[in-house]
């Protein structure tokens, strides 16, 4: 009865070993939805309001008169699917070591910068905006933040370097903007438009490319 007991015992010990260890992959894979899960309950991006782009709380990531074009984006497919965490996702195509700016303004509450190019963990920053949702910035190269945990940053601020950490085949930026409820993966990610460029009426459209203009106050 002792020996069962002391294996029992054992076995619930390796049990709850795997599992931390299994949420701590999640959180090195943050943003790359390798490992999402589809919500069959999710609704059609069709029905999604993604609200008027020219009052956007958001400016493209990175300096004017650039233009970027887009990778995978809002419910695109592969890994931003409708039900995905990355369901409202944009990938930005850049070159490893470009400027990449706030697109919004936060208070910067993670940063890993670790990861070699090609490799892993997923480097990464992470910004909570004023009303609660995080801005998250993926696949920066290695050392490539700029800003520090607990650092405020405006707008346009740069903050790192692109790169191509994590699943990144490509040097690109993996941009998310999760609820409030958490950034950790999974999270859920909401609708984005930007208001410093042409008219994205539904978000940044899959292969196509968007300059970056003065922002109207």
């Amino acid at each position: 009865m002792k020996f069962t007991s002391t294996c029992y015992l054992l076995g619930i010990i390796l049990f709850l070993f795997a599992c931390t260890n299994d949420d701590n992959l999640k959180d090195d894979l943050i943003g790359t939805a390798e490992v999402g899960q589809i919500d069959s309950n999710a609704a059609s991006c069709d029905a999604i309001d993604f609200g008027d782009w020219e009052t956007s709380k958001y400016n493209l990531p990175y300096h004017l008169g650039e233009s970027r074009k887009i990778g995978l984006s809002s419910c695109s497919g592969s890994w931003h699917s409708v039900g995905t965490p990355d369901q409202f996702a944009v990938d930005f195509e850049m070159e490893i070591g470009d400027f990449v700016l706030a697109a919004r303004g936060g208070t910067v509450v993670f940063v890993e910068e670790s990861g070699v190019d090609g490799n892993y963990p997923n480097n990464k920053i992470v910004i909570r905006h004023s009303d609660g949702t995080y801005g998250q910035y993926m696949h920066l190269t290695f050392d490539g933040a700029v800003v520090e945990t607990g650092q405020t940053v405006s707008q346009g601020d740069l903050i790192g370097y692109s790169g191509a950490t994590g699943f990144a085949e490509t040097p690109r930026l993996h941009f998310v903007v999760a609820t409030p409820l958490k950034w950790n993966f999974p999270y859920f990610s909401i609708p984005l438009t930007f208001k410093n460029t042409i008219a994205n009426d539904r978000g940044l459209l899959e292969g196509r490319f968007y300059p970056a203009y003065p922002a109207e106050e």
